[in-house]
């Protein structure tokens, strides 16, 4: 055998943690073309329902939505990073790979919790249909629902992944590997698509 160490291809533990944590960055990347959408628009859609604004301080309630609507957009950018940065060291063959998940997946976690308190449409809280609708114009219902699914899904997506990372198959693959070989393992998608032949 030559210098580069050919090593077992990943347990099906290892390709479903994979798995699982690209469709949280998928998620995470869907709700921030969505937030990015909406905030496109924003001012058109503004100028458009001004007149039959319910608030009486309503340039400063739509001035904090659209603040909020940045914030989530950038953070929802840095946050399909991380989220890609996590799906892609599920299958680096080390035993660094789980904790950084882990970190990367914690921080996430974290970010996206708080970005439910200080979410777009909590900037103002409506009284009555009216003023719900008028708020649904700027932020609607369906952008609600992508970012609670979002934010669910990745703590549960992610909470899946490490418990298929934890099984004793996929701890052997990141525990027994040769640090000096050449070749340190399942670096890249397409060889962990391989399903090993």
């Amino acid at each position: 055998m030559n210098d580069v160490t050919r090593l077992d291809p990943p347990p099906a533990a290892v390709r479903q943690a994979f798995w699982l944590a690209a469709v949280a960055c998928l998620l995470v990347l869907a709700k921030t073309v969505a937030g990015a959408t909406l905030l496109a628009g924003f001012d058109a859609t503004y100028q458009a329902i001004k007149p039959s604004n319910p608030f009486d301080v309503g340039d400063e309630v739509a001035a904090s939505i659209e603040l909020r609507l940045t914030v989530a957009v950038l953070v929802g950018t840095l946050l399909t990073v991380m989220l890609g940065l996590a799906a892609a060291a599920v299958a680096r063959r080390a035993d660094t790979s789980r904790t950084l998940v882990g970190a990367l997946a914690l921080l996430t976690g974290v970010a996206l919790v708080l970005g439910v308190v200080f979410s777009p449409e909590n900037a103002v809280t409506p009284d009555d249909a009216a003023s719900l609708a008028w708020l649904e114009t700027l932020i609607p219902a369906w952008f609600q629902t992508l970012s609670a699914v979002a934010v669910f899904g990745v703590v549960a997506l992610f909470g899946i992944a490490f418990v298929r990372m934890g099984r004793p198959a996929a701890a052997g693959y990141y525990q027994d590997y040769d640090p000096g070989a050449r070749w340190g393992g399942y670096g890249s998608w397409l060889e962990l698509l391989r399903r090993g032949r």
